[in-house]
């Protein structure tokens, strides 16, 4: 029996970026459906902190060491205040529902930390789901409107009400969670448990 391993992200977190590179290393995708679910964590668009950007000293004594640990290429931290991300999430529900979504939020992590783009801007969004197949011109009809802002403000009442989510990225399968990048032997672990009681006979 297969199960659903849901993973909520944000497009502006390095550790989303590093979960997906744990999920493919452990090859569990093969054989268990990932649900990659978006949660913003910053709606109003600056954190509670009031800091714009990332702390200091997060990138080079978190992100880097972890990232180069796990075999991810990371570079300096993006440059400028942190971008809100629900356009960019109302892209995702979009490219998911056409069959490109993996494919759509890989060129959205790319395009933002590695190529210094505005995943805050709709022109970058509609050009990066082109180059994923996708129709930019219904990419955008939907992007821009107050269907997708609904489904969005949907999800996240969800997440945060159903699913507690306050923070990415979270990982629940069945009755397992955890917070922050997994460790990949005990994801994997967690996942055999799981799957073998779902074997067993009520």
């Amino acid at each position: 029996m297969s199960l659903t391993i849901d993973v909520w992200f944000d497009y502006l977190c390095p550790f989303s970026v590093m979960t997906g590179k744990v999920i493919d290393d452990t090859g569990l995708a093969q054989d268990h459906a990932v649900r990659w679910r978006p949660y913003e964590l910053h709606p109003e668009g600056i954190p509670a902190s009031g800091k714009k950007d990332y702390p200091q000293g997060v990138w080079e004594n978190s992100v880097v060491p972890m990232a180069d640990r796990l075999g991810v290429p990371f570079g300096k931290a993006p440059a400028g205040p942190l971008p809100r991300t629900h356009l960019a999430m109302y892209g995702h529900a979009f490219a998911w529902r056409h069959g490109a979504g993996h494919a759509y939020d890989t060129a959205v992590f790319d395009a933002y930390f590695h190529h210094g783009q505005n995943i805050a801007d709709l022109d970058t969004l509609a050009a990066l789901a082109a180059d994923t197949g996708l129709d930019p011109w219904h990419f955008r009809s939907w992007t821009d409107s107050p269907e997708a802002a609904a489904h969005h403000q949907a999800t996240q009442d969800q997440a945060r009400r159903t699913h507690r989510i306050h923070t990415v990225p979270t990982l629940v399968i069945g009755s397992w969670r955890t917070e922050g990048v997994p460790d990949a032997a005990r994801l994997r672990r967690a996942v055999n448990t799981l799957h073998a009681r779902s074997r067993v006979p009520a």
